[in-house]
């Protein structure tokens, strides 16, 4: 009988034994392998890989084609590399010389096809040509060359339409300028501030006014006090207002106005004068009196709109004009 028992106790350990070698092959070989595997995937994905991008030797083909003044070719090149490969590492340059030479192409008398001379009729005035050819006095005074307002009948200027249309985007701070549909160029905002209120996005906004200010005064293009006026656009739709527009000139800080002294009181009529204290406590209060350094004034508030460098702003002013469409998106 105690064989027999030693038998079944044999059995039992190795059965045990069996359990126990199953168990921890299992967990070296699959649980262990797996868990191996998912801190090799972790380390992997932890590693900042860089994946090749073509773009960046299309967009050194095509700055070639510009060294060597072959710019038909090298805007034709830059232009397939950002369809082709629009999350280049070079796609934001791509772009920033597209626009140039766009711009560039807008005032040439060679590349602009919508270039066409125009004649001027009697009685007629920079505002009025610039209006019945869909253009801006400032890109008349620009396209052709001239100091003065003065036209006389029978003269001949360079006249083009102006058909842009303007997206903001408010998320990438950045204004889109497109010229019948297509991109024409891009601008880098400095900031954005929408207006309280407004709702984005806004579809049906149009250029309403264009302002140029110099010391608080209206200023023309031909002022000498033009390139340094404070200018902005301002897009309206209903009661929705947005400026396109430079950042705000720091003002110098005006020192706070010194107390003005009381006079002083004679001895010989202090102590006939008992209320003398009040007096000077009522007239301190009067209407016209001089402000201390601890009333403070009100700020006031913050400007809103697309900000974008002074020089970007200048080009703007030049090309766009009134009833221009905008879109605002976020």
């Amino acid at each position: 009988m105690s064989r027999f028992k030693i038998v079944i106790f044999l059995m039992a350990v190795g059965i045990a034994g069996s359990i126990i070698a199953t168990a921890y092959w299992y967990y070296t070989r699959v649980l262990g392998h797996d868990t191996k595997l998912q801190g090799e995937i972790k380390q992997l994905q932890a590693q900042k890989t860089t994946l090749p991008d073509p773009g960046v030797k299309r967009f050194d083909k095509a700055v070639e084609l510009l060294n060597e003044n072959n710019f038909g070719e090298a805007r034709v090149a830059l232009v397939e590399m950002l369809k082709t490969f629009p999350d280049s590492s070079r796609a934001g340059e791509a772009r920033r010389i597209i626009g140039e030479m766009n711009m560039d192409m807008l005032f040439s008398k060679e590349d602009n096809t919508a270039r066409r001379d125009y004649i001027v009729q009697p009685g007629q005035g920079l505002q009025a040509i610039a209006t019945k050819n869909q253009t801006t006095i400032e890109c008349l005074l620009r396209a052709n060359g001239l100091q003065s307002h003065m036209l006389q009948p029978g003269d001949k200027i360079s006249v083009f339409p102006l058909d842009f249309e303007i997206l903001i985007d408010a998320s990438d701070k950045t204004l889109q300028l497109k010229l019948k549909g297509l991109p024409f160029k891009m601008y880098n905002a400095i900031d954005i501030k929408v207006p309280p209120g407004m709702k984005i996005p806004q579809n049906e906004l149009k250029i309403a006014s264009k302002s140029a200010i110099y010391n608080g005064k209206q200023v023309n293009a031909l002022s000498p006090d033009f390139m340094e006026a404070d200018k902005w656009l301002t897009a309206t739709r209903g009661n929705n207002n947005f400026m396109i527009r430079s950042m705000p000139r720091a003002k110098a800080m005006q020192p706070a106005a010194a107390p003005v002294p009381a006079p002083a009181v004679p001895e010989a009529h202090a102590g006939k004068d008992k209320g003398g204290k009040g007096k000077q406590q009522q007239q301190s209060g009067k209407k016209g009196a001089q402000p201390t350094a601890e009333e403070a004034t009100v700020p006031e508030p913050a400007p809103t709109g697309i900000f974008l460098p002074r020089e970007d702003i200048e080009e703007l002013y030049t090309i766009i004009r009134q009833q221009t469409p905008v879109v605002i998106i976020r």
